[in-house]
């Protein structure tokens, strides 16, 4: 099989465009060739072991398993994060969130550090890309799955963030880190938050590389109460953020505007939906005064 044939074959299961993307990316990162030289012919010239790990990676491929599993990793907001199937994999719209995030903080005046604390961190790709671009801010950083903050953890430390400090804790249930919230009250400048969104209802509209290769936890809230997450989060910015202080978190694009309608019930101002590239409603932003 050639990198052709591999696309051929992926199609039917992402789509033309999406195939070429994942055999692109397959051939730059793992085997340095760039798309001039498939152009070219040159993965003809890949060399037997090359050509061996070629058909490796071409099985699981066609397993359905993601490609960033395959390489191991993803690229967001500039930096290779380490992904695993114990967290989400980063995505494009949620670098959205970031720089949303980093307009706000570039355009207010906060006292030195800055704190920054992100709930359901996952891989650590929101908290980590605001430490980097903030290297004198404080950033706390909160999952409930400790495989998950392994991955986190070793993020951090691949990419030099040392100003992340990473706690394991439901935050629905407000234990272990919640419990001490205390010592937090009124000390965060900003809270970041990508949690769980997606109706158990919506499982058939999620992709099968993603529901069979990405964390459930990560993923899934009940019918029955689909912004259960974003109540909790707002409580707890009430009791963490400072006067001024923002949310900003992404949104399931069913309910903007009763997720809108939460955060003004818990007193919050400055609410605004904001559409991912998609133009899909995707991240709210709320202010506490």
């Amino acid at each position: 099989m050639n990198h052709r044939e591999l696309i051929s074959a992926l199609t039917p299961l992402h789509g033309a465009g999406e195939a070429r993307a994942i055999v692109r990316m397959v051939m730059e990162e793992r085997f340095g060739l760039s798309q001039t030289d498939l152009l070219l012919g040159k993965d003809t010239d890949l060399s037997a072991n090359d050509r061996t790990e070629f058909e490796k990676i071409a099985r699981r491929l066609l397993a359905g398993e993601p490609v960033q599993h395959v390489l191991g990793y993803a690229y967001f907001c500039g930096h290779r994060f380490r992904v695993t199937p114990d967290v989400l994999i980063p995505r494009p719209e949620t670098e959205e969130l970031v720089r949303w995030a980093t307009d706000i903080l570039s355009r207010a005046a906060h006292p030195s550090p800055l704190r920054i604390l992100d709930l359901c961190t996952g891989s650590g790709c929101i908290a980590i890309s605001l430490a980097l671009a903030y290297p004198d801010a404080d950033v706390c950083a909160i999952d409930i799955s400790e495989p998950a903050l392994a991955v986190a953890r070793e993020n951090a430390h691949m990419l030099g963030a040392d100003n992340v400090h990473f706690f394991q804790g439901d935050i629905l249930s407000f234990d272990p880190f919640m419990q001490s919230q205390e010592a937090f009250a009124g000390c965060f400048d900003l809270i970041t938050a990508n949690p769980p969104y997606v109706r158990e209802s919506e499982a058939a509209d999620i992709h099968p590389s993603v529901l069979d290769h990405e964390p459930p936890l990560a993923l899934f809230v009940p019918n029955d109460d689909p912004l259960r997450f974003y109540r909790t989060i707002a409580h707890i910015g009430l009791n963490t953020l400072a006067p001024g202080g923002h949310i900003l978190a992404e949104i399931n694009a069913a309910f903007p505007a009763e997720t809108s309608q939460l955060f003004s019930q818990f007193d919050y101002t400055d609410i605004e939906v904001r559409n991912d590239q998609f133009g899909r409603p995707r991240m709210i932003k709320a202010r506490k005064d």
